[in-house]
């Protein structure tokens, strides 16, 4: 699998992603790794990180690792626990590790952290392989 194809590719596409400067800064076999740099644009009233950027992070990093099979996949489930407020954040990094493998099912755990490293909300989110190739050869 060429993987630095597949995350330009999966970059280019994420329109949503985009938007919010969202990006896939590493792709390997089962896990992922993002960032996106935190403007005023992405804070709620307390002046912390909007949890709706967590969940994207999440559901973003999270299908990356997913679809590192060279197929296409979509969310089933998404359980994230949001552990802190990210207050005075300047970039969030996401980071999604395999823990299933199946044929349609893949399930991964997920985290999303501070330039500091601090965890901001983790989970576990559920995707199911579509069985189409994202690229052919």
């Amino acid at each position: 699998m060429d993987f630095e194809r597949l995350k330009e590719h999966r970059n280019h596409l994420n329109a949503f992603a985009n938007y919010i400067g969202l990006h896939i800064t590493q792709l390997g076999e089962g896990s992922a790794r993002a960032e996106m740099p935190v403007t005023k644009d992405h804070l709620n009233p307390i002046g912390s990180v909007h949890g709706g950027c967590l969940a994207t992070m999440a559901d973003v990093v999270g299908g990356a690792a997913a679809s590192s099979y060279g197929y296409q996949v979509t969310t089933l489930d998404g359980n994230l626990h949001y552990l802190r407020a990210g207050l005075d954040v300047t970039c969030l990094y996401g980071k999604a590790r395999e823990l299933k493998h199946g044929k349609r099912i893949l399930v991964y755990e997920v985290s999303v952290e501070d330039q500091n490293g601090t965890v901001l909300a983790e989970g576990i989110f559920t995707y199911m392989s579509m069985g189409k190739k994202i690229l052919e050869s």
